[in-house]
């Protein structure tokens, strides 16, 4: 990121913290170390850049924030400045060997000034040896020197870290901050409501940009859909011929179930709020065909017997049967 950008991303997704934690340093509160709590893509880097380029920006603007234009800022943004140090895992894991390396850096005197800042990102994958390694360096960590640990679930940190920081939770980005992330992805405005629904992950999202599995997915329930409309029962064949395929892990599978629900929750708003806002717009004539012939007790059961799948999923039934008897059952509910 450029160092306007950490300025302009921490204001869209956490301006409410950015500006307390700007009334913390005026007031010099700063604590030596925080944890920062929140779903992926909600802002901990850029709100932990934010800070650091406060406590270190050479020329404060008259509101307080840091200018984004002079050295520091833009060094620490860059992540190239010599006195903050940032760690994340190296594979799936951060190893005892990088915080051994975090400790040397900062038993030396700031190169700079006398201030040391360090971040760690995605602290929960920190291995035991590199968590208690770290636990014995925040315990008395030294003058001057602020850490941020960034994390998505606080439950997999050592109990012992969390109780020597201050953990803030940082908020889900609104609907409205979500579809700008989505927009910069390139993820077309009707895929908007569907996604919201699916995920709350950018990364999530571009890996399945990557494998078009967004597209295929939504492209087969919408065939299914439409079979389940007509009563043909190639909305049963159409699960091991094409769904089933899609199936690569279980993040998609619990995906696919919320893409029926969603598509059923599409006939339920055409029923009784009677907009167009759906989450399978292509389907958009099928959907208020089926809302027209489709009583509240019939709907009520179709989605009942769709949000069983979750309960067969956790006692490990095979996915494909789930959905075969799941297809089956809503065909005899619209017979």
């Amino acid at each position: 990121m450029t160092e306007n950008q950490v300025i302009q991303e921490t204001e869209l997704k956490q301006k409410d913290l950015m500006n307390k934690f700007i009334h913390v340093i005026e007031n010099h509160e700063l604590s030596h170390s925080y944890l920062f709590n929140g779903e992926e893509g909600v802002g901990k880097l850029s709100l932990a850049l934010f800070i650091t380029m406060r406590m270190f920006c050479k020329n404060v603007t008259d509101d307080s924030m840091p200018c984004g234009k002079c050295d520091e800022c833009r060094r620490i943004a860059t992540q190239q400045h010599p006195d903050v140090v940032i760690i994340k895992p190296e594979g799936l894991s951060i190893k005892v060997d990088q915080i051994r390396y975090l400790k040397s850096e900062f038993s030396k005197s700031g190169l700079e000034g006398n201030k040391k800042f360090f971040i760690i990102q995605d602290a929960e994958k920190m291995t035991t040896g590199a968590a208690n390694s770290l636990l014995k360096f925040i315990e008395e960590p030294g003058a001057n020197i602020v850490s941020f640990l960034l994390t998505t679930n606080r439950n997999l940190i050592l109990p012992t870290i969390i109780s020597r920081t201050q953990v803030v939770d940082l908020e889900s980005l609104s609907e409205d901050t979500f579809n700008k992330e989505l927009e910069k992805v390139g993820v077309a405005p009707s895929q908007f409501k569907l996604l919201g629904k699916l995920t709350n992950r950018i990364s999530t999202v571009k890996e399945w940009q990557e494998e078009d599995w967004i597209k295929n997915s939504t492209s087969v329930v919408g065939h299914w859909f439409d079979y389940l409309t007509k009563r043909d029962g190639d909305a049963f064949v159409i699960i091991q011929s094409n769904l089933m395929p899609l199936m690569t892990d279980n993040n998609k599978k619990q995906s696919l179930i919320n893409m029926l629900l969603s598509i059923f929750e599409d006939v339920l708003n055409a029923k009784y709020i009677g907009n167009d806002d759906f989450c399978f717009p292509k389907q958009a004539a099928n959907i208020k065909l089926l809302a027209s012939q489709l009583s509240e007790s019939q709907l009520v059961q179709i989605i009942e017997t769709i949000l069983n799948c979750n309960s067969k999923m956790a006692v490990n039934v095979s996915f494909q049967n789930i959905l075969e008897a799941t297809t089956l059952r809503i065909l005899k509910i619209l017979e």
